[in-house]
Order: structure tokens, then C-alpha cells, then sequence
């Protein structure tokens, strides 16, 4: 499949949503300072982990 060049109005979604989802991670990390962490098709904080399922949508869960 032949993927296009991004709309410079789909650039500016992309990079409102990359903004909102920096600030909830500040607001996750200052829960406990330190405790975000990032790592591929993961992330993790307080109590939860985020995490990209193998048919693509994103879904939290508790911490195990």
C-alpha cells in the first residue's frame, strides 16, 4: 500500500494531539515523578500501563 505526504492541515491535527498527549504525561509523571516511562508499543506510569494491542487500537490497564 502506497502511503501519501501528510496535508500541512493533518501535520497541524498530528502535532495538536502530540501537544495534548505531552501534557498528560506531565500530569501522569507528576503523580509520581519519574515514573512515566516510554518504550515501544508501551507506556507506563502510576498503577497503569498503556499499550498498543496486536490489531493496532491502544488500551490502559493496571500495572501487574
Amino acid at each position: 500500500m502506497r502511503q501519501t505526504m501528510p496535508t500541512a492541515d493533518e501535520n497541524a491535527h498530528a502535532l495538536e494531539l502530540a501537544t495534548q498527549v505531552a501534557a498528560l504525561l506531565d500530569q501522569l509523571d507528576a503523580l509520581q515523578p519519574g515514573s512515566v516511562r516510554v518504550g515501544p508499543g508501551r507506556i507506563s506510569g502510576p498503577g497503569l500501563e498503556i499499550h498498543r494491542s496486536l490489531d493496532g487500537p491502544w488500551s490502559v490497564r493496571a500495572a501487574r
